[in-house]
């Protein structure tokens, strides 16, 4: 299970992991806002 090993071996997986990277960031970032508004009902 560690990282460094799986680095470079799948290059199709490196490019959907940088799609992936900023795109669950910014569905975290959603996520939070959405429970900001939630708890404060």
């Amino acid at each position: 299970m560690s990282e460094h090993q799986h680095e470079g071996h799948f290059p199709e997986e490196a490019e959907q992991n940088e799609i992936g990277g900023p795109v669950l960031v910014g569905l975290m970032c959603l996520a939070g806002i959405v429970l900001l508004i939630w708890a404060s009902c």
